[in-house]
């Protein structure tokens, strides 16, 4: 009886001590994810590779000299913002903003099935921009864009013309602040392969000229 005993405790004893081990080695991976998401979001906000994503994107200009702000790889896509340097005068009690924000996407489309060939159901080749819905990266809140005017005009982009939506209107920065002068491109350039967007947001009294320089500055890569 007394082997049994001792036979049954070992076997206990073995059980917890598999059970640690494999809750340690869970931690030790999770802390290990952890710890690549936090280098990889850190990587994200590095200046110069989201500027270097963003030239990988398009050449453009910007009022004043431009910084990186956001870049990233995903798969086979990228994504880059690039802030200018100049900043809108605004009370002190509020956050900074850039007079300019530029927004640049290549995101590969999802293949085409025999099934959806065959019933016709093709996969959309404009990706909708699901990144962020509001007026800039920076500022993603729908709310805080009063969008007062909105059309869609045909521009020159890339050796071909491209419908460019044009939202103007005010963006509040804080509750207590006077919303300011506002506006927004956006260009959605599908290819056979790929979807390519582009957003130009721009603040203050030369937001309209200031947007419209930063576009006609446009080309892309391996064009003019």
């Amino acid at each position: 009886m007394e082997e049994f005993s001792e036979l049954e405790f070992e076997h206990e004893v073995s059980v917890w001590e598999g059970i640690a081990i494999t809750g340690g080695a869970v931690l030790i991976v999770a802390a290990g994810l952890i710890g690549l998401g936090v280098k990889a979001l850190g990587n994200a906000f590095d200046a110069d590779r989201a500027e270097a994503i963003a030239q990988s994107l398009m050449n453009y200009e910007i009022p004043g000299g431009s910084q990186g702000f956001f870049g990233t790889n995903i798969g086979g896509g990228k994504m880059a913002v690039v802030a200018s340097t100049d900043l809108l005068p605004i009370p002190a009690e509020v956050a900074p903003i850039p007079i300019v924000e530029l927004f640049l996407a290549r995101m590969p489309l999802p293949a085409v099935t025999e099934l959806e060939t065959a019933t016709g159901t093709e996969a959309s080749p404009v990706a909708d921009n699901g990144l962020f819905a509001g007026f800039s990266f920076s500022y993603p809140d729908p709310a805080a864009f009063q969008v007062e005017t909105e059309r869609i005009d045909q521009k020159l982009l890339c050796e071909s013309l491209v419908p460019v939506t044009i939202q103007q209107g005010r963006l509040t920065l804080q509750p207590e602040v006077a919303p300011v002068p506002a506006i927004r491109y956006e260009v959605k350039r599908p290819s056979e392969a790929e979807s390519n967007l582009v957003v130009i947001s721009a603040v203050g009294e030369a937001a309209a000229d200031r947007a419209e320089q930063v576009f006609n500055s446009l080309v892309c890569q391996g064009v003019g």
